[in-house]
């Protein structure tokens, strides 16, 4: 993987145009992101960069100083600002670690919150920081599987399924508000009853009562990406699940097909049940499945979501 310095010259401090992240800033620390994960829709945007490259923005802190400065003096700081739509917070380069801990502990000293979803290892010292601001931080750990070797397929430069245990084990110990993101599950990989009640059995036992989830949600270019990046049979057996599916809108994408409705329900409820039975609580991701009752699984309080909106 090849790190390349990049200078960001738009604003940073900017909302998403979708669904439930649309009043809350959002900042990626780089264009293209090092874990290469298999069914990373982000990776067919016309901005990401080619297989095997990473821009960081090297100036981004002193952006995010100057925009604070500016904000602040309009009385119009965010509330919170999370942390990474299109790319993860924790590559494992020094440059970019460098960053994200500058950008963040800037963030925190003002008192703005900040939200995180992660498949990296989080290095100690970032657990320090948030240990100083213990409840302006939320953790979100994405994790669907303990089995190392579908992290080696699917999710191949990430961190493996033990260090993102030990991530949750010490947000947890250090009072920071940390949950599990099951996304996404994969039809006949990720989703099955042992797996799912693995994890989630490994997961309750450090204290972890908070879940998301959501099922894959497939595109054309993803389509594309699983023939190349996974061996064929097993590329075929997900891709069969959409087959005959219709394209409809979700998030941004009028061009998505869903796991049928019938299959993401029983899914679902399994996931739900395995977690009402070990006393956690589960939400469904509510953009990723427009077709079903809306649940809110964003980590703020809908209080600071309102309060977030007028501030924009």
């Amino acid at each position: 993987m090849k790190l390349l310095r990049e200078e960001r010259k738009t604003p940073v401090l900017k909302p998403p145009s979708f669904g439930c992240l649309s009043t809350i800033p959002s900042i990626n620390i780089t264009r293209g992101c090092a874990f290469q994960c298999v069914y990373c829709y982000a990776r067919g945007f016309t901005s990401a960069p080619p297989k095997g490259k990473v821009y960081y923005y090297h100036n981004l802190p002193d952006l995010v100083e100057r925009e604070l400065e500016r904000r602040s003096k309009r009385g119009r700081l965010p509330v919170w600002v999370t942390f990474s739509t299109s790319s993860d917070p924790f590559q494992p380069f020094d440059e970019t670690l460098s960053i994200a801990y500058r950008v963040m502990e800037t963030l925190l000293k003002r008192g703005i919150g900040i939200s995180f979803l992660t498949k990296g290892h989080i290095p100690n010292e970032f657990i320090h920081l948030f240990s100083r601001h213990r409840s302006k931080v939320r953790a979100r750990i994405g994790l669907t599987s303990l089995d190392e070797r579908y992290r080696d397929l699917f999710e191949p430069f990430s961190a493996l399924p033990l260090k993102r245990m030990e991530n949750m084990a010490k947000l947890k110990e250090v009072g920071i508000d940390v949950a599990l993101r099951m996304d996404p599950l994969i039809p006949g990989v990720t989703d099955r009853v042992e797996v799912v009640e693995g994890l989630l059995g490994e997961v309750s036992r450090i204290g972890i009562g908070e879940v998301s989830a959501s099922y894959l949600v497939m595109r054309p270019y993803l389509t594309g990406q699983l023939w190349r990046e996974l061996p064929k049979a097993v590329a075929g057996r997900i891709l069969k699940a959409y087959q005959g599916q219709p394209y409809q809108r979700v998030i941004t994408s009028a061009r998505t097909r869903l796991l049928p409705r019938d299959l993401r329900e029983e899914g679902y409820r399994r996931v739900k049940g395995i977690c009402l039975a070990l006393g956690m609580r589960c939400h469904i991701c509510g953009c990723k499945n427009p077709d079903l009752p809306w649940e809110f699984c964003n980590p703020w309080a809908l209080g600071d979501g309102e309060r977030q909106l007028r501030l924009l």
